[in-house]
């Protein structure tokens, strides 16, 4: 289900239903413009640190590098207690424990797009490939 961005730094926004009563995965697509929104490791290491481990660690990052239609694509996903939010994180009350999120930046030859889809572990598991997909069909 697409919805009206929430903040002008979203281009698109969408929430993808999960079980009943559960959480959705939310889908936020970002453009900042030519140049704009920083390189793709800088975002990698903030978005790594809106995360930590259940005794408050640094948690592991799985990342990939590959050419989709000619664009560098980096794909990157972080497990464990999310604090969400700009610079590190939000207030530790809005921590959503057990959360991943995949991310992909998409360097295209307009400039940079930045994929987000996060949720709950088990949703995120069930729709992980859809989002993968989501990102890498983009046409230039």
């Amino acid at each position: 289900m697409s919805g009206t961005p929430s903040s002008s730094m979203r281009l698109a926004e969408y929430k993808v239903p999960g079980a009943a009563g559960s959480v959705p995965v939310e889908v936020v697509v970002y453009f900042f413009g030519p140049g704009q929104g920083g390189s793709p490791e800088a975002n990698l290491e903030r978005w790594k640190s809106q995360f930590s481990n259940p005794a408050g660690g640094a948690v592991p990052e799985l990342v990939a590098h590959e050419t989709v239609r000619g664009m560098p694509y980096t794909i990157a996903e972080y497990r464990g207690t999310y604090a969400r939010g700009m610079g590190n994180g939000s207030s530790a009350d809005a921590a959503r424990p057990d959360h991943i999120l995949m991310a992909v930046v998409a360097e295209t030859p307009k400039g940079t797009l930045f994929f987000q889809c996060f949720g709950p572990s088990a949703a995120m598991t069930t729709q992980r490939a859809a989002c993968l997909s989501f990102a890498k069909g983009l046409t230039p």
